[in-house]
């Protein structure tokens, strides 16, 4: 087992998990994406019966449409599309080859969720929309932000 690769992106937007495949001269058999600490596959590409490029994807239910291991990417990619806030998690990707031994990746994917609404008001706490001013040049503008929702996972 390698170390754990950690992976960032924004909810609604596309990310993909790398994979290393490819460590030693020897054919995949099986590759298994399980997501948290269930030992349940989300994603398993199985190639026991035939040659890689042949496999057979399958994925649980729950992400059919959102996931897809992309073998043609060096190393190879699960993607996820378009990525959820419940999709910050650790994954691991378990590589089953015809003759070595199983390797496993993990790596966290973190996701921020940008907020919903953002709010601009001067000191006085009026809200402030559009084009703001006239200012002198050279004065100072206090201006206060506040964010709604949007977080780290």
């Amino acid at each position: 087992m390698t170390g754990i690769t950690e992976v960032s992106t924004v909810s609604g937007s596309s990310v993909d998990i790398p994979c290393n495949t490819t460590w030693i001269e020897d054919e995949v058999s099986l590759v298994l994406w399980f997501r948290g600490d269930t030992g349940v596959p989300i994603y398993r590409v199985d190639a026991r019966n035939v040659h890689l490029s042949k496999a057979i994807h399958t994925t649980s239910d729950e992400s059919r449409k959102r996931l897809f291991f992309d073998m043609k990417q060096q190393p190879p990619v699960l993607r996820i599309n378009p990525v959820m806030a419940s999709d910050a998690a650790e994954y691991r990707c378990r590589v089953d080859f015809r003759q070595s031994r199983t390797q496993n990746v993990i790596v966290l994917l973190n996701v921020t969720v940008p907020p919903k609404e953002l709010l601009i008001m001067d000191v006085e706490g009026q809200k402030l929309e559009g084009v703001i001013g006239p200012y002198d040049e050279g004065s100072n503008v206090i201006l206060i932000c506040e964010a709604e929702g949007g977080m780290n996972i």
